[in-house]
This record gives C-alpha cells, structure tokens and sequence, in this order.
C-alpha cells in the first residue's frame, strides 16, 4: 500500500529513521566490545550473541509492523473527516503489555494477537528444560571426549593431507552431533517450553528438514521461526524493491544475510576470524541451493545428509585446528594477525605432553 505522507511528517521520519539505525549499530558494537573486552568463554559468548540478534530481529518485527500503522493514522487525523474515530481505534498503536509478551514470546514476527491455549503444563516446562540441560552436558561430553585429544595430539607430526582427511572423518561425528544437539536443544525443546509456560499456541517451530531433498528444502524447514523473519523483512521487501520480477536476487540476499550473521557469531565466540561458515553457508550452500535439483527422492535425501555431516564436520575440524593454534603458536601483535588464520601461517610443533584447553 503506498501512503502519502506530508512534509513535515516525512521530517519526523527521517529523524527517527536515523534514531533507529543508531540504535541497531550500538547494539551490535556494544555487546561486541564486551566480549572482547571481558574476553568471555564461548558459551558465555554464544548467548550474548544469539539474544542480541534475536532482540535486534524482534525490535525491527515490530517497527516494522506498526510503522504503517502510524502513517495511516496520520493520513486519516490530516483527512477532514468526522466518521473516523473506529478506524483510528482500530488501527491505534500496541499496549506496552502486547510488546512484553512478544518479546518473550517464541516467534519473530510482531502481531497484536497470538493463539493461545487455556492452561499450562508445568510437567511439560520443566521436561524440556531437564532436556535442555542433558543437551549442553552432552556437547560438553563430546568436545571433552573426542575434540580435544583429537586436535591436542596434532602437534606429533606435521599436518600433510592424508592426516588432515583423518581429521575431518574424526570431526564428522562430533560436528553432527552438535548440529542435532543444538537443533534439538534449542529449536525443539527451548521454544516448546516457553511457548508452553506463555501460552504460544504455534508450535511449528521447524518442519521435517530431516526429510529434505534439496537444500531449499532444507532452508525452509530447518528453522521455520528464523526463515519466517527472513521471508517477511527481507525475501519480500527485496522482491518488491525489484519489481516484484526477480527471486533470484532476493533468495541471494537472504542466503547472504543469513551466512554474514551466522560468521559474526562464530567471530565474536570464538575469538578469531576463520570464515569457514561464511565460504560453506555463503558459497558453496548458494551453489546448491540454485545449482541442484529440486527432486524428490531417497538418492537426493542421502546427498543433503552426506553434504550437512561433511560440512559440520568441516566447520568442525577448521575452527578446533585454529584454536589449537592460536593457544600453541605465539602471537603477532599486528593487524593482520587477527584476520590470518595461523593455523595456515603458523607451524604447530609443540611437546606431545602439551593439551590443548578451550574454555567452555
């Protein structure tokens, strides 16, 4: 709906429009600083980071979705109009107890009204909580278990491409393991619990991704409250702005932006840049995503699965190789030492008796 808006309302505009992206690059500089400053485990790190993007994404939801809101009851306020008191009623502006529960809520896209259910099972909170609880015990278990001795004991010989394939078949089972932890940690039991003690009748919080043939497929139903944001702000907008001709470019954008932030997590949590992520998710998951067929079949649900576990198991075995270097290799104090990766750079030849220690 295009609305026209008067001068001095488009001022109004501007300014807050200039309010708001403020506000986005202070909240995404100051936590940052933070991190680096307090130098924060990867845990710690990991929940700044992913509770700063989702405040980012809700508060961008809501802006959004009232922003219209506010230019038609400007339009109608303006109109000489004496008939308009219901449609201002109807188009006024949230309670601040509408946005509380969004922001809490576990979903993305801002309404005035969700579905609700009438009771809650508090059994049901705390099963998933409990769940919750064994996931995280449990990736502990796996990156004390098998990442550390694997990556500690690197240091025995120099790293030649028959070693570096060993790596990463034993970096195939953990990686996967985090990926299926992490989605069902998170994605199903974290969300059905808030969802139960808030009452959120939409449960649909992913699809059944494990059944993917392709990896559009797979984008759309691995995190459907994730892709639900993405779809509205910015495959939408971007289709619009293009003259509502050319998908392509808006799927482009969406893989771009997701791949961008998922790296910029990965930065700021690890301590280093190493855009594994970025060159998987960003290059080779776009050429995929357009370049492969969208079939349906067994045979095309193996070639997804086989290209998930080699990638985690990738990301895997490339960011513990740069860890373990950064704690084994001595450090440059220059600019460029933080964007090299000094695995490559460094030659890692310390004492078999040395282990390599990651702070959780």
């Amino acid at each position: 709906m295009i609305i026209k808006i008067s001068k001095s309302i488009r001022i109004y505009d501007v300014t807050w429009l200039i309010i708001y992206i403020t506000y986005i690059i202070l909240f995404l500089v100051f936590p940052c600083r933070e991190i680096v400053n307090h130098q924060l485990p990867v845990a710690s790190s990991l929940i700044v980071l992913i509770e700063q993007l989702r405040q980012l994404m809700k508060t961008h939801s809501f802006i959004r979705e009232n922003v219209e809101k506010v230019h038609l009851q400007c339009r109608l306020i303006s109109e000489p109009n004496t008939n308009k008191n219901n449609e201002i009623k109807q188009l006024s502006c949230p309670d601040f107890s509408q946005y509380l529960y969004f922001l809490f809520a576990p979903t993305l896209i801002y309404r005035d009204n969700y579905p609700r259910n009438k009771v809650i099972h508090w059994d049901y909170v705390l099963q998933m909580f409990g769940q919750v609880i064994a996931a995280i015990f449990y990736v502990y278990y796996v990156v004390v278990r098998f990442c550390i001795p694997t990556f500690a004991n690197l240091n025995q010989n120099q790293i030649t491409l028959p070693i570096f394939i060993s790596v990463l078949f034993n970096s195939i089972m953990p990686g996967s393991l985090f990926l299926l932890l992490g989605f069902y940690g998170f994605l199903h039991c974290w969300l059905n619990a808030f969802a139960e003690m808030l009452r959120f009748a939409d449960r649909m919080f992913y699809k059944d991704w494990w059944n993917s043939t392709s990896f559009a497929a797979y984008y759309r139903t691995w995190n459907v409250v994730v892709h639900d944001w993405l779809y509205t702000y910015v495959y939408r907008e971007v289709f619009l702005l293009t003259g509502g001709k050319n998908r392509v470019i808006a799927a482009m954008c969406v893989v771009l932006l997701s791949a961008t932030f998922h790296e910029y997590v990965m930065i700021f949590a690890l301590g280093f840049f190493y855009p594994i992520m970025f060159v998987l998710f960003a290059v080779f998951g776009m050429g995929f995503f357009f370049l492969l067929p969208r079939n349906k079949g067994v045979v095309f649900n193996i070639l997804v699965w086989t290209s998930l576990l080699v990638g985690v198991g990738l990301q895997s075995c490339f960011y513990f190789m740069e860890a373990y270097a950064r704690k084994s290799c001595p450090a440059n104090d220059t600019f460029w030492d933080k964007l090299v990766p000094r695995s490559i750079v460094c030659r890692m030849a310390l004492p078999s008796a040395k282990i390599l220690h990651i702070d959780l």
